[in-house]
């Protein structure tokens, strides 16, 4: 395996945090991960270990106006995944539930932490909900991201180490429908099929995709009825909306507020909304990605690839609030998926990477 003096430590503290599992919910957990980073990070800033809902926030701050390094400690894997699913390093690779997403960032940022000269500012907020909608964490996120002068958030990049500058915003909906039962074989048009009008819905909804403007409505989930031979009364489907411009999510929300009726016997309800607006490349935050491709090719010989993808992060909440880069984390594969990598030769350009640009926030008058 590649690596660099130092390099050592941070895959000592990747494979620490890796085998502490921490599911989205587990507060035991949670726990231990921002105690881990507490213990460790100690001494360089001030200390603030919080608690929501969903478990303990924790701020590390060290002076005023530095860069905002936002990570979370929750994974999708459920507690008893490492029995199957072991931390291992094969070559150049390190394996293991969560490690690219993200506990590969938190050793990223353990690292530049600890690298930076002391005079350098800096504030890491660590979550325990991203994975989850970010919703008890959201208005510390906000809130810190108004005080920053830039946000570099800690998920993974791409495979070929590009940062996300654009990502979707996310909305979920439910669709209730209540229609009228009655025997399919006795009296079938006294009944008004539920089913038959999501059929309908399920069409149209179709219609409100528009993938030149990365609009993309997916009914994930469909269920209704009770037996073969009695016409419908209820119907529900779970509806995933993904959109990339701000003005396609007030036009999608004003669609589902006044939806049609396709049998004016049945009853329509649509419910939810977006859980994160899009994140779109913003004025000032282009100005740092281009700071980021330049530190990128010096160290790299190699252009620093910039992607929009429709997964969200909590850099959707921040990049109205402050200029905002993405996936300054690790660098692999399989995020969620069970063949989860980090590649480590990426960890070192990474974290020069992160201190580089730490450093130029210092700077800034």
């Amino acid at each position: 395996m590649g690596r660099r003096p130092g390099s050592e430590a941070m895959l000592e503290w990747l494979h620490d945090l890796v085998t502490m599992e921490s599911p989205s919910g587990d507060i035991a957990g949670l726990s231990d991960i921002m105690e881990y980073l507490q213990y460790h990070l100690k001494g360089l800033g001030d200390v603030n270990l919080g608690h929501t809902e969903q478990g303990p926030i924790l701020t590390i701050r060290r002076g005023n106006s530095g860069a905002l390094l936002l990570g979370h400690a929750d994974t999708v894997w459920p507690r008893g995944t490492l029995r199957a699913m072991m931390w291992r390093t094969e070559g150049d690779w390190v394996y293991g539930p969560g490690v690219l997403d993200m506990k590969g960032g938190l050793a990223l940022a353990m690292a530049a932490f600890m690298e930076l000269p002391a005079d350098v500012p800096f504030t890491l907020l660590v979550t325990p909900d991203e994975e989850v909608g970010s919703m008890a964490s959201r208005p510390i996120i906000e809130e810190a991201a108004r005080q920053a002068p830039l946000v570099l958030v800690l998920e993974p990049g791409m495979a070929d180490g590009a940062i996300k500058v654009a990502r979707a915003g996310v909305g979920t909906f439910l669709l209730k429908i209540g229609g009228r039962e009655s025997h399919a074989g006795l009296d079938p048009d006294d009944g008004a099929s539920a089913l038959k009008e999501l059929a309908h819905h399920i069409l149209w909804l179709d219609t409100l995709a528009d993938r030149q403007r990365g609009t993309t409505v997916n009914v994930g989930v469909a269920s209704g009825g009770t037996r073969s031979n009695v016409i419908p009364g209820q119907a529900t489907a779970a509806i995933d909306v993904r959109v990339c411009r701000r003005e396609e999510m007030v036009r999608i929300q004003e669609a589902l507020a006044h939806p049609p009726v396709f049998d004016r016997r049945c009853e329509i309800q649509y419910t939810g909304t977006f859980d994160r607006p899009p994140m779109e490349l913003t004025p000032s935050s282009e100005r740092w990605v281009r700071q980021a491709s330049q530190i990128w090719e010096k160290l790299t010989g190699q252009p620093l690839g910039l992607a929009r993808v429709g997964g969200a992060s909590d850099g959707n909440f921040t990049a109205l609030l402050a200029p905002t880069l993405d996936g300054l984390g690790a660098v692999g594969v399989g995020a969620h998926a069970r063949h989860e990598g980090v590649y480590w030769p990426y960890m070192v350009w990474r974290l020069e990477l992160l201190k580089a640009l730490i450093e130029k926030v210092a700077r800034l008058p």
